[in-house]
């Protein structure tokens, strides 16, 4: 029989809802008392078939990356709680497992084999329009079949969790409401992501959701986000680190399975004009198709003139006032002084500050839409 402290795990069920870490602990908590081999949080979309990974523990980013691409609809136990009722707990067993090598061969030799997941448990725990919340834990073939005090356990704790996952979507929706009140992102046609002064990921535009739930290198595990190429995630966090620490932008680019190279810009939030301290901005974009400013919405914002307007597209673009100045036949004065007014319109005081709210506005966007979402 295993052995779990039941109240311990509900006391960080909750404590999770203010965690940092979002749910990440209370999974590392659950997995080691009751012997799981890994723990994963899922969002399944009904319709689309889409599904998101929001926290994990216990396999590996590859793992994840397999699973999304090529296999999460031939797991059966997916396939099972994707009809099933709010609250109801699902078994894959001894009988799941030869369904599963009879019927989908692939599913069978690349997740129950190599990766050693013979058994898993799941419970639908919400429903929000076409998306289904999941709880999911898999178990080796040397830890056995879930023990009945152990299923007991997990339809006691389903109640607590869907109660947990009401207040998360709760709380999200408010943090949303929040910044996008502020910051409007949602109105930028293309992939946004905004960071906590945690890095954790606080809130992406529905281009972002988009673009994350196909199979591109980047998504979003337990509330960090994180490149199927892990060498890039050192590079990642490097340009987190400088962006917050510099107050300037940063470009990553990492190059997709179809040879395309994704750029990655990174621009510092202005405390003043948001509720997110020491947030970051994080603009996706293919590398090939340079985003720019679109100078209507542009003037409409800050109430620029067109000079103004194409001097504020130069400096997202990367160049210095000299570069500006030489690229349009201006004095280096004459564009300082362009660069005083805009600051002063856009309620700026520094160029890196001026940048990023530039950035940080809708009317920043990528030339075409470079990515298919």
């Amino acid at each position: 029989m295993t052995k779990f402290n039941f109240d311990d795990l509900i006391k960080s069920l909750y404590s999770s809802l203010v965690d940092p870490d979002g749910f990440k602990p209370f999974l590392s908590k659950l997995i080691e008392q009751c012997n799981f081999r890994s723990g994963a949080l899922i969002m399944a979309n009904m319709e689309t078939r889409d599904v998101n990974i929001i926290w994990m523990e216990g396999l590996e980013l590859e793992n994840l990356q397999l699973f999304m691409e090529r296999l999460d609809r031939k797991d059966p136990l997916i396939e099972e709680l994707v009809k099933a009722a709010p609250g109801s707990l699902i078994i894959a067993g001894d009988a799941t497992r030869e369904v599963a090598r009879i019927n989908e061969p692939e599913f069978y030799r690349d997740w129950i084999c190599d990766l050693d997941i013979h058994y898993a448990a799941g419970a639908v725990l919400t429903i929000e329009g076409s998306w289904v919340s999941q709880m999911v834990f898999q178990r080796r073939h040397d830890q056995g079949m879930f023990l009945p005090d152990e299923m007991d356990m997990l339809k006691q704790l389903i109640p607590h969790m869907q109660h947990a996952m009401h207040l998360h979507h709760i709380k999200v929706d408010q943090d949303k409401q929040r910044l996008l009140s502020q910051l409007l992102f949602d109105q930028i046609q293309q992939p946004v992501i905004l960071i906590d002064s945690t890095n954790n990921v606080c809130h992406y535009n529905q281009k972002a959701s988009v673009f994350l739930s196909k199979n591109y290198p980047l998504k979003v595990v337990n509330r960090k986000l994180q490149c199927i190429k892990g060498n890039k995630n050192t590079e990642i966090n490097v340009a987190i680190d400088e962006c917050r620490k510099n107050n300037n932008t940063q470009t990553v680019h990492i190059k997709t399975e179809d040879n395309h190279v994704l750029a990655l810009t990174f621009a510092p939030l202005v405390k003043e004009n948001n509720s997110i301290e020491n947030g970051i901005a994080i603009f996706i974009y293919n590398s090939e198709q340079a985003p720019n400013l679109d100078l209507k919405i542009l003037r409409d914002l800050f109430n620029l003139s067109d000079k103004e307007g194409k001097v504020c597209c130069e400096l997202v673009n990367g160049r210095s006032p000299a570069e500006i100045a030489d690229l349009h036949y201006l004095s280096y004065e004459t564009v300082r002084t362009y660069i005083k007014r805009i600051m002063k319109k856009t309620q700026t005081s520094r160029q890196n500050e001026l940048v990023a709210k530039l950035m940080s506005s809708p009317a920043f966007y990528p030339i075409t839409s470079p990515l298919n979402v």
